[in-house]
């Protein structure tokens, strides 16, 4: 089988920092090709140069058996690569129609937007992509953040690639749109079309790929066939030891059952997502929250922390009720998100991590107008360690980092309040699986030393292997408490569902 493409000794450095190392390997024409690592592995760097964003300092690329070289995305895109990416770079303030088609919309004599054609096309895209639970008209700033990614996949099929790149592109799914992703990649194989997924999920490389190849410290590890080698192995490889797959310890007794809750919700309605809710988070307790998309479950952490004003029910903290103005008002009770895109949402991604970690609790260094720096850098080096970030991670910006750092760099801005309680949303996703059993430790030691911890995810297994119980929401209402010792997929799976539970 010919290959579609194939790298010669590439490499890539950012002044020391060495991104790829002489990678050398080759992806078969018409197959789906899963690219393996860590986070800081080489993979983004290495999916930027094939997308022609970033130029290697070495090497050779062949594309279908031509050496080429790329002078920008354009190129790349001229030559028959299209990526989506895990960023997704959708432009907020115009339409899904917009995205879709820029920059190739249809005009009138060259220079008028063709509205009646653009709308055609749109119609035919919908209908070949299935893609139809999306209003061509929304803005793609009131898109859901797996609608958006949706909509970056959806872009770069319709622009008909001989080789698709997919970075993370399930990170940001939903369950409902990882099957979608599925189908597509099914027939974009049928159809001859060479995919490369990039991706953290081994169900995924089963599933849809035939074979992998794994990157560490910029350098290629090896390319193997799926299932010739068993999960624990490639972990090991992916990550240069092996990996203990197993979830932190829980102490025989949680929470502590004979104090106040952290945190209650009682009767807590927001709108019409989320009704009649209520709930409780103790000291020492993991409480997880298992719900499809769009079940409510964003607007009750959004409540929580005060982004979102209830319309019923109270907000409870420390035995008193609370009343959130604004997520200011959480914070200086005790309460923190790590919310569902850390990128928007939880980083100034050009600042400093000093400046990041710092934000929340700015007055705490300020002394007659001026700002303490060296306790500033003490301080934020002492939670930096505690999260294992690198020294550097300091002074330079998120942005530099991988999305794994990226997220532990949120972990311990909060935990540098002094925070009681931890609302995190799907604070794994996009992250390998060193950096995820990381967070899974962090999450249980700031339980074992007296915190609580809310937390959502779309993975079922680390729900079951992390926490404590589990709520289960089904249309805005809590459907299920489970405790950890009746914990299973299948029976929070069909809870998820709308089952009913067993007596």
């Amino acid at each position: 089988m010919s290959a579609a493409i194939a790298l010669d000794d590439l490499k890539k450095s950012y002044g020391s920092t060495q991104a790829l190392s002489g990678v050398s390997l080759s992806v078969a024409e018409g197959t789906v090709h899963a690219l393996l690592g860590e986070n800081g592995a080489g993979k983004s760097t290495l999916v930027k140069i094939l997308s022609g964003l970033v130029r290697p300092d070495s090497g050779r690329i062949s594309l279908f058996g031509q050496e080429v070289k790329f002078d920008g995305p354009d190129s790349a895109s001229a030559l028959g690569i299209e990526t989506a990416f895990q960023e997704v770079p959708l432009i907020p303030d115009l339409t899904v129609t917009d995205n879709l088609l820029m920059p190739r919309q249809p005009r009138k004599w060259g220079v008028l937007l063709d509205r009646r054609a653009a709308r055609a096309q749109i119609a035919a895209l919908q209908s070949e992509l299935h893609i139809d639970d999306i209003d061509p008209a929304a803005l793609a700033r009131e898109l859901s953040l797996s609608q958006r990614q949706k909509v970056e996949i959806a872009r770069a099929i319709s622009r008909k690639p001989r080789l698709l790149i997919l970075d993370e592109p399930t990170a940001a799914l939903s369950k409902a749109d990882v099957d979608w992703l599925g189908a597509r990649i099914a027939e974009l194989k049928r159809r001859g079309t060479t995919v490369i997924l990039v991706t953290h999920r081994m169900a995924e490389v089963h599933e849809f790929c035939t074979a992998m190849s794994i990157l560490r410290n910029g350098g290629h590890v090896g390319t193997f066939t799926v299932g010739e080698l068993p999960d624990d192995k490639v972990f090991g490889l992916i990550m240069g030891r092996s990996v203990d797959a197993s979830f932190p310890p829980r102490p025989a007794n949680t929470a502590m059952t004979d104090t106040a809750p952290l945190i209650e919700a009682r009767d807590l309605s927001v709108g019409h997502q989320l009704q009649g809710v209520t709930l409780s988070v103790r000291p020492g307790e993991i409480v997880g929250v298992a719900a499809l998309q769009g079940m409510g479950q964003l607007e009750l952490f959004n409540a929580l922390f005060g982004a979102e004003r209830p319309t019923a029910g109270e907000i409870v903290v420390g035995g008193s009720q609370a009343h959130f103005r604004s997520p200011a008002d959480a914070i200086a009770a005790g309460i923190a998100l790590v919310p569902e895109d850390r990128k928007i949402q939880g980083l100034a991604l050009h600042r400093s991590g000093v400046e990041n970690a710092v934000t929340p609790v700015l007055t705490r260094f300020a002394r007659s107008g001026l700002l303490d720096r060296t306790r500033e850098a003490r301080e934020v080096d002492a939670v930096f360690s505690a999260v294992n970030l690198h020294p550097r991670a300091l002074y330079q910006t998120p942005a530099e980092f991988s999305g794994g750092n990226q997220q532990k760099i949120v972990l311990a801005k909060w935990l540098l309040t002094q925070c009681h309680t931890l609302l995190v949303f799907d604070p794994t996703r996009g992250v390998d699986v060193g950096t995820k059993h990381e967070i899974y430790a962090l999450l249980r030691r700031f339980a074992d030393a007296g915190g609580g911890v809310l937390f959502h995810s779309t993975e079922l297994p680390e729900l079951i292997g992390t926490c404590d119980r589990t709520l289960v929401l089904y249309r805005g209402r809590i459907a299920a408490d489970v405790s950890h010792a009746n914990s299973d997929e299948a029976g929070i799976g069909a809870l998820m569902l709308g089952a009913e539970r067993a007596a």
